[in-house]
């Protein structure tokens, strides 16, 4: 199979360095300082798993290509209008479009440009950043692809995709529950980073604050009664479950909303929990702490402000 990383930054680029040293055709769509560093000397990698560099196609136009297998949506979610149609000339009838963006809009926005049959979501769960250009940084045992397709049945696709992905470095699980898995990761994402990035603080600080782990206890509840309200299933004691895990990798916790803060770069806030706040207020469902960390990051969001 032949892959297209569109969006290669600390999430798409580790994944499509672990599938190009494995012996995958990948193709890695990137720009700017990072984009020349990997053309220049590759794209370095420091992991859990060992540190390589991984020297494949890396380009800024998908003009040149034909169509390819399979597309891994990375980017961030306020670039969809921008990214999705320079997907264009590299669709075609058998490619499928696995979106790893945050959020629970994705694939519905991808559908609007393709269709369904060309869509299936996704959640990661991945500890990168990128150190330096051409550089990126993962820590931690997990590095984890959980996808599905909208119906939650498992298909050929499905099945192919999986069998693709699993390989040292990277975890996979098919979903027969796509929305479920990716309100789940809502509860983490959505309450985790924003409230890191209004607090200017660590996980670890965050912690042992005084009021720290009730606010984000407060912020998941919100989050989990609005998908409750949207239909959605939660597993039994999620809260604890998140906080068991959060707590024991507090030390190595990176929030990719915190790193766009800290860069003075875009945020990813209207699709992330300001989705959660506005299905709350449309259904009726008190939001005061995610509408407080909303209010605290707004001014924010389009970055180079400071």
């Amino acid at each position: 199979m032949n892959v297209v990383i569109m969006g290669a930054g600390a999430v798409g680029g580790y994944f499509g360095a672990v599938l190009s040293k494995n012996g995958v055709d990948v193709t890695m769509v990137a720009r700017g300082l990072h984009l020349a560093a990997m053309k220049k000397n590759g794209l370095s990698i420091e992991s859990y798993w060992g540190d390589f560099v991984v020297k494949t196609s890396f380009t800024e136009s998908l003009d040149e290509l034909v169509p390819v297998d399979l597309v891994i949506h990375s980017t961030k979610l306020y670039s969809n209008n921008e990214s999705l149609p320079l997907l264009k000339p590299i669709i075609g009838p058998k490619t499928t479009i696995l979106t790893l963006q945050n959020g629970i809009g994705s694939g519905a926005i991808i559908a609007g440009f393709y269709g369904w049959d060309k869509v299936l979501q996704g959640a990661t769960y991945v500890e990168s950043v990128i150190k330096s250009p051409g550089h990126i940084h993962q820590s931690g045992s997990m590095a984890k692809i959980e996808f599905g397709e909208k119906d939650g049945s498992i298909s050929n696709r499905t099945n192919v995709i999986k069998d693709l992905l699993e390989m040292e470095g990277i975890q996979v699980e098919i979903s027969d529950d796509i929305n479920a898995t990716l309100w789940t990761k809502m509860v983490s994402v959505g309450a985790i980073g924003t409230l890191l990035t209004a607090a200017r603080s660590s996980l670890v600080e965050l912690l042992k604050n005084e009021f720290g782990a009730n606010t984000l206890t407060t912020v998941m509840e919100e989050i989990i009664a609005v998908g409750k309200a949207n239909g959605i299933y939660f597993p039994p004691n999620v809260v604890d479950d998140k906080f068991f895990v959060i707590s024991r990798e507090a030390e190595e916790f990176k929030s990719s909303l915190q790193y766009d803060f800290n860069n003075q770069n875009p945020l990813e806030l209207d699709d992330i929990l300001g989705t959660v706040v506005r299905q709350g207020l449309d259904k009726g469902i008190p939001v005061p702490a995610s509408m407080t960390l909303m209010s605290v990051l707004d001014k924010f969001k389009k970055g180079d402000i400071f």
